[in-house]
């Protein structure tokens, strides 16, 4: 697979990476170029090597650019576990507790969300931004390299999370089943997710309604975690236990499983490679991954009645101009482009060019730096890339920015408050929800 590479340079312009920093080494041919020289024993798998790696987005659009066919993805997998290991000991055991005990327990992740959104009602935001910003003298001391109070670095690190966030919504449970009256057009599973479910719990009931408005029975089964974010930081044991959980809990249903989260649906729809090695499960999770479909896949299939106009001009009281944002693993992992695009057309002829307008956004299917936990863990080259796309996205004078994945909305929208923009950025089923289920996400 490294052998593949011809070093044309084709996907340099595809490197969010690499054009924020410019250097080869964070380029894809240079990642590919010191992997090659770890495999054949030319170089160890040093701190500083795998910071290289580990700089990497995973975004693959460098897959998608490349004319050889190189398998970035699979080469990044197959190192990332190595990757892992350079890692303090301290740091990863806090991440495997998160992947392996957090994620997947829902009660426990709820209480979390719970006591975040108490922390926003509370405005304490402000009060961790107060004690963590720099005072002139702390400025001065960092600029020149001196060491600077401990504590004041832990609670800037803090600062810069917590104003990652978005606003928690008020948890709702989704029915473990809905039923329609009338038609029935089949029975779908509803994979809801676990992040997606606590931060955007409110964008899963807007996916649930379109799903009941297409005339679709919606079962929401007992699930777990996907693994995406164990995948990509290289704790793959704990990824392939989360898989074979999943396996388990799905394959007692019956129909296409629905995944309202892009970054969810490329981790499940790799559940086949993911285990492939695995004799006993090998089978199960090919079958399985084959069922899994994006919730713009799903409804770019079915048909909407029409609109109620005037209640999206209740809500909505000036024209909108909407540019979308085509989430990485929904565009390059999953290869889904013609559906979220015809649904938008869909939604635009359907609201009219009176209300809504589709402005087109350049380098629309470029990173916007969030990948999974990268903000948090590289969160200045994470910015960087985000200051990219925030140039593109105010050129286009959008007032609303739509697209499918929580960890791109939740990135989008620190650029946005960054920024000061008046932009609104929403789930794309928020905005089909405003047009085709009036009324339903009051």
């Amino acid at each position: 697979m490294l052998d593949a590479c011809i070093h044309c340079g084709l996907c340099l312009p595809a490197c969010p990476t690499y054009l924020a920093t410019g250097r080869e080494m964070e380029s894809p041919r240079g990642r590919i170029s010191l992997l090659s020289q770890w495999s054949s024993g030319e170089q160890e798998m040093s701190p500083r090597l795998a910071e290289h790696i580990e700089t990497c987005l995973g975004c693959l659009g460098c897959q998608t650019a490349c004319p050889s066919g190189v398998q970035y993805e699979s080469i990044l997998n197959i190192a990332r576990p190595y990757i892992a290991e350079q890692r303090p000991p301290a740091a990863r055991h806090l991440m495997r507790t998160i992947f392996a005990r957090v994620l997947p327990d829902y009660k426990l992740l709820r209480l979390g969300g719970n006591l975040l959104r108490f922390w926003q009602q509370l405005n304490l935001g402000a009060l961790l931004k107060w004690l963590a910003l720099p005072s002139e003298e702390f400025a001065r001391a960092a600029e020149r390299g001196e060491l600077v109070n401990p504590v004041r670095k832990v609670l800037y690190r803090l600062h810069v999370m917590e104003s990652l966030l978005p606003r928690v919504p008020k948890f709702k449970p989704l029915p473990r089943q809905s039923w329609n009256q009338g038609e029935k057009k089949g029975t779908v599973q509803l994979f809801s997710g676990c992040v997606m479910d606590v931060f955007y719990n409110h964008v899963n009931h807007a996916c649930l309604r379109l799903l009941k408005a297409q005339q679709k029975i919606v079962s929401v089964p007992q699930q777990t975690c996907c693994g995406a974010l164990a995948m990509h930081s290289g704790e793959i044991d704990i990824a392939r236990g989360l898989a074979k959980q999943n396996i388990e809990y799905f394959e007692a249903t019956e129909g296409p499983i629905v995944v309202t989260a892009a970054g969810c649906g490329a981790m499940l729809k790799q559940y086949g490679e993911l285990l492939n090695d695995d004799n006993e499960w090998s089978q199960r999770a090919h079958k399985l991954a084959e069922r899994f479909v994006d919730i713009t896949e799903a409804l770019a299939e079915g048909d909407f009645q029409r609109p109620d106009t005037s209640s999206f001009s209740r809500r909505f009281t000036t024209a909108l101009n909407v540019a979308y944002h085509a989430a990485c693993h929904l565009a390059h992992a999953q290869n889904v482009r013609e559906a979220p695009e015809k649904l938008l057309q869909q939604a635009a002829t359907a609201i009219g060019a009176d209300k809504m307008r589709l402005v087109p956004l350049r380098e629309a299917e470029h990173c916007c730096g969030s990948a999974g936990i990268y903000n948090l863990i590289n969160t200045e080259l994470s910015m960087k890339v985000l200051e990219r796309k925030m140039d593109f996205v105010q050129a286009t004078g959008a007032t609303m920015l739509v697209t499918t994945n929580p960890g791109c909305m939740l990135q989008l929208e620190a650029g946005a408050r960054e920024r000061g923009l008046k932009l609104t950025v929403l789930h794309l089923c928020e905005l089909l929800d405003a047009i085709f289920c009036p009324g339903g996400s009051d």
